[in-house]
């Protein structure tokens, strides 16, 4: 509940006052700190909007505050101004102004000073414009007092560490006691920074992010300056709160914005509307692959088949258009912006596939969403298939099975598992006759009519499909972000390493289901060294032994749409989850929803800020002692061989 009231009063969110007093007579003053010191005593957020330009935003109780004071004739910098809006705590306040409320920030100070023993002011300012051209140099000047404290020294080193895209960030220290410029009247008088325990910085940013000759601000740059900056700056604060102040802070993170501006859940919307309606894997797979199969046995093995797809239902250039009117450049949250325009991009270059259909391009453009093979994953792959016996697998030899209909009963019966832990899971089962293989579509889970599942397997595909892709959907529906249950960009390996991992853990990853995994890879690189179906599929029954209906399917899951590298990703990603485990890291948090491995500090980011919340669904196997067993194995394991359960 927290949270849906944190997205609500976030969507109505509104000034608290606007301050149209020129004089800002005592009695208002008085008034206004009143208010500031109830808010702050209830821990709750402050937004005035001051006259002629000006913002005092405080968020919550921080130790810390960034301020900028344009000049009264000068246009504004407006990514001095951004740097600080990106922060929970700022104030803007035009020079002119500025003895009128300098009170009233000497009140704010003492009241979190007092709160947490100490506290920070950092004041920003642009430089001058270099009469000559400096080249690939980023400049920046510190000023502090002359006794500067060890706790801020990491400022300086971590403000040259800063990547900004080719530029080398260059710091000069100033610490002769001056900390703004010399025509400015100092923001607090060195008297009260004692009195008050607070540490003021200084720091003049020389426009490095802006075009010399036209005054133009680089996007790129500037964006890039934008997410740097801040992780610095929190850093910094970290630093100085952990030696100098009471109160402890856990993370960095915490300190960073909770509060998200509206255009925030609108952009989370489009995109993840228009992602729901491309339904990506449905359109690039044939319908026809059974057919396909009695024409090829018929030809024997001889010639390449022809599959069909189902039409395109919308026009993929139309959805382009709607995805790129999407103004993500609005987003004032770094880290927010870069998980909207990651997702924006994929999707245009899933629609571009789309487009691309049935011809050549459409494999460079699965390479560039699914990557190919490399070294390392055919060498893990190889090992895997000279590990196996020849022969038939094990799931194939007897035993008894399930038909569509009996399987699906049991994918209910595990969604009612997850629905008892939260109720907005939908039972949602469908059995299709266009499909020749399992799959998950926005918690939807589809089953080939003419399916059968070998009951020792049953289990491991309940839990990979419902326990993974229809868990992860639905937790990441739980969320404020819509971003997590549709999947953030390159979400697909991830999904499918655990979906893996879900199959050892229920004790049913097998023999012949390894074999399979290392055989897509195989073919996946045949594919890539431009090798046509045949060749593919005689590579995968004469040299691997698959059988000639399993080397079929596998083949045409490679080369659907005009070349799919996408099934390496199932053994690649397996490998990688099993990497992060054997490092003693809990599998919990990747179930957050359809996340990649690389986002997770970007996810515990979000988390800190209030904006995400922890897993709300586990799956069975985390239940299990068995599962649980299997999973503190993982440590141990020299090769991922070993994690087979049965078949050897």
């Amino acid at each position: 509940m927290f949270y849906e009231q944190q997205k609500l009063n976030r969507l109505k969110w509104k000034p608290d006052a606007t301050i149209k007093n020129l004089g800002m007579t005592a009695k208002f003053k008085e008034g206004i700190i009143e208010d500031i010191e109830k808010k702050l005593a209830d821990n709750t957020g402050i937004h005035y909007q001051l006259l002629d330009y000006g913002l005092l935003h405080i968020e919550r109780k921080l130790p810390f505050m960034i301020v900028y004071r344009p000049e009264e004739d000068s246009p504004k910098d407006s990514v001095i101004e951004n740097l600080l809006k990106n922060e929970a705590s700022y104030f803007i306040c035009k020079i002119h102004k500025y003895p009128e409320y300098q009170s009233l920030l000497k009140k704010l100070v003492k009241i979190l000073s007092d709160e947490f023993g100490a506290f920070l002011l950092l004041e920003l300012w642009p430089g001058a414009t270099p009469a000559v051209s400096v080249t690939n140099v980023a400049g920046f000047c510190l000023f502090g007092p002359d006794d500067l404290p060890e706790t801020a020294a990491p400022f300086r080193k971590n403000l040259e560490n800063m990547n900004l895209a080719g530029l080398k960030p260059e710091v000069k220290l100033d610490t002769t006691g001056k900390r703004n410029l010399p025509h400015l009247q100092p923001l607090l008088e060195t008297k009260d920074l004692k009195r008050l325990e607070c540490l003021l910085l200084g720091l003049e940013i020389c426009p490095f992010y802006r075009s010399r000759e036209t005054g133009n601000v680089y996007p790129l740059l500037e964006r890039r300056f934008y997410s740097e900056f801040s992780e610095v700056f929190k850093k910094t604060v970290f630093d100085f709160v952990k030696v100098q102040a009471r109160n402890s802070i856990s993370s960095f993170q915490i300190l960073a914005r909770r509060e998200l501006i509206p255009k925030i859940w609108e952009i989370d919307e489009q995109l993840v509307e228009i992602d729901k309606r491309i339904k990506f894997l449905m359109l690039v797979s044939p319908v026809n692959g059974a057919k396909a199969w009695n024409e090829f046995k018929k030809n024997r093995y001889r010639q390449v088949p022809v599959f069909h797809y189902r039409m395109l239902p919308d026009d993929p250039e139309l959805l382009k258009r709607s995805l790129y009117n999407i103004r993500v450049e609005d987003i004032d949250d770094p880290t927010l912006g870069f998980l909207f325009r990651e997702k924006r991009a994929e999707t245009d270059k899933m629609l571009t596939m789309l487009i691309e259909r049935e011809s050549p391009d459409f494999f460079y453009g699965s390479l560039q969403l699914f990557g190919g093979v490399g070294n390392k994953l055919i060498s893990e792959a190889k090992n895997i298939l000279d590990f196996m016996p020849n022969g038939e697998s094990d799931d194939n030899r007897g035993g008894e099975y399930y038909n569509a209909r009996q399987f699906a009963r049991l994918a209910k019966e595990e969604l009612m598992f997850l629905s008892a832990q939260w109720p907005g899971v939908k039972n949602h089962v469908e059995i299709k006759n266009t499909i020749d293989s399992m799959m998950v579509d926005k918690g939807v889970f589809y089953i080939p009519a003419k399916i059968r599942i070998s009951k020792k397997r049953a289990e491991a595909l309940i839990q990979h499909e419902i326990g993974t892709h229809v868990l992860t959907y639905y937790n990441g529906k739980n969320q404020p972000l819509k971003l997590l249950s549709s999947g953030v960009s390159g979400y697909e390996e991830l999904q499918e390493g655990i979906a893996v991992l879900a199959e050892y853990l229920s004790g049913g990853l097998s023999r012949a289901r390894m074999k399979v995994l290392a055989g897509r890879v195989m073919a996946v690189d045949s594919l890539i060294n431009h090798h046509d179906f045949v060749k593919t599929f005689e590579m995968l029954t004469a040299e691997y032994h698959f059988k000639p209906d399993e080397a079929f399917f596998m083949t045409m899951r490679v080369y659907r749409g005009g070349g799919f590298t996408k099934d390496a990703i199932y053994l690649r990603g397996f490998l990688s989850v099993i990497r992060y485990l054997k490092k003693g890291n809990p599998l919990e948090p990747l179930l957050i929803g359809k996340i990649r491995q690389n986002y997770l500090p970007v996810v515990n980011e979000l988390i800190s800020r209030e904006i995400l919340k922890p897993v709300s669904i586990i799956p069975r196997y985390l239940t299990d002692a068995d599962s649980l067993k299997r999973l503190s194995l993982i440590e141990k394991t020299e090769k991922v061989t070993e994690l087979i359960n049965f078949g050897i």
